[in-house]
């Protein structure tokens, strides 16, 4: 029995369910969130059912429509681009969700420049609204280099959309190509 598996009292193991009832619990199961074939059948399991049997329902799930891996990978990545997370983000939540290797691939192989460069803007406008000072003290700047990274942006897109930002803003020009101020006499 695994850690996860319930234990009834006295430390009896949980009996064995009816298989008839796989797929209401599978169903109740998808209802309450959109699961990947992984997740479902390991929760399947937990659940004490066997693994073929799991399995079996699994299939019979995918082959009705309610489990499809590309659906579940795309929805993850635009609600993970509407919360202002980058690609290395979306790829982590994806292996996290347990979301097979391919559906995944072709989820982030769809994603637009559009979609990536809004959700960079919020993230930006996110970070720099919290560390005003970012263009004139450089541990404001790193505060704000440290928070885009870990939402999932690579260093060059970190690096352009600062510029960027910089540039547009008042005093924006009073920066060196890094964006750190200049060196004061």
């Amino acid at each position: 029995m695994t850690p996860l598996q319930r234990r009834w009292p006295g430390g009896r193991s949980q009996p064995h369910p009816d298989p008839g009832t796989i797929h209401e619990v599978a169903l109740r199961m998808l209802g309450a969130r959109a699961l990947s074939r992984v997740e479902i059948t390991e929760r399947l399991e937990v659940r004490g059912f066997q693994a073929p049997v799991a399995r079996a329902e699994v299939a019979r799930l995918e082959r009705a429509g309610l489990i499809d891996d590309v659906a579940l990978a795309r929805m993850v990545c635009q609600a993970q681009l509407r919360a202002g997370r980058g690609r290395r983000a979306l790829t982590a939540v994806l292996r996290r969700r347990r979301v097979a290797r391919e559906a995944a691939t072709v989820a982030l192989s769809e994603l637009e420049e559009e979609g990536e460069a809004t959700a960079l803007a919020a993230a930006v406008a996110t970070a720099t609204r919290k560390h005003r000072w970012w263009r004139r003290l450089p541990e404001e700047r790193r505060k704000v280099v440290r928070y885009l990274l870990a939402r999932g942006f690579s260093l060059d897109q970190v690096r352009r959309a600062l510029h960027e930002n910089g540039r547009n803003e008042p005093h924006g020009e009073e920066t060196d190509d890094a964006g750190d101020p200049p060196s004061l006499p």
